[in-house]
């Protein structure tokens, strides 16, 4: 478990072939968008690009690890509900500590 949580955002970019991509539907300025609004609301959250997470179709996919938090389809209007939602959850956590 990492030492600090992390929402990972898949950035995968696929080259041709019939499946889309989450980089090809915004990922990358989603996840720019991820860390501006932590350091705003000064959330310790660990921002990760990652490599596909399987779920193309749907994406982007972004998940809380640990988790289980995922979100999918995710849009540059949805960030501030994500952040919300993940300050929730790590509150919830810190809570029952």
């Amino acid at each position: 478990m990492p030492e600090r949580p992390e929402l990972l955002i898949c950035i995968n970019r696929r080259y041709g072939g019939p499946k889309p991509s989450c980089a090809g539907s915004g990922s990358e300025a989603i996840a720019a968008a991820f860390e501006r609004a932590f350091a705003e609301r000064e959330l310790d959250v660990k921002l990760v690009r990652s490599p596909c997470q399987n779920s193309c179709e749907r994406g982007p996919s972004v998940r809380l690890v640990p988790g289980p938090v995922m979100f999918l389809g995710t849009k540059l209007e949805d960030v501030a509900a994500v952040v919300d939602r993940v300050a929730a959850v790590l509150a919830a956590r810190k809570a029952a500590e």
